[in-house]
């Protein structure tokens, strides 16, 4: 069977190239994220600032193309939003580690105090 253009998969060019970039990028922000949390833990002695910047330009230049389709527009807000939820959670937490006030582990669990008493 000829796999043939209508109207409504005319607009769509290139939404498998933009699906597989999202992946790409999607599966780079989770390696930058577990790089992060080795970071904070203490487990990595460098941030991994050069993925993140790599990462960060890549999305910046996903997020200012046009798209065809209202289903990769919202795939690529949802990707950049999540980008900027990370990048304002590292960067305080890089605040508090510069300022000496950032413990690894104090507050990961619900519920959990900090002082050891209670619970």
């Amino acid at each position: 069977m000829v796999d043939r253009k209508t109207s409504l998969t005319r607009g769509v060019q290139g939404s498998q190239a933009t699906n597989a970039l999202l992946n790409d990028l999607e599966r780079r922000m989770q390696q930058v994220k577990r790089s992060y949390e080795m970071y904070f833990t203490g487990q990595e002695k460098r941030p991994p600032l050069l993925a993140m910047d790599a990462l960060s330009r890549d999305i910046r230049k996903l997020s200012t193309t046009g798209y065809a389709t209202a289903t990769l527009r919202f795939k690529v807000q949802n990707l950049v939003s999540r980008f900027n939820q990370y990048k304002s959670l590292w960067d305080r937490q890089m605040r508090k580690f510069e300022e000496g006030t950032f413990r690894p582990g104090v507050g990961a669990a619900p519920g959990r105090n900090p002082k050891g008493k209670g619970r």
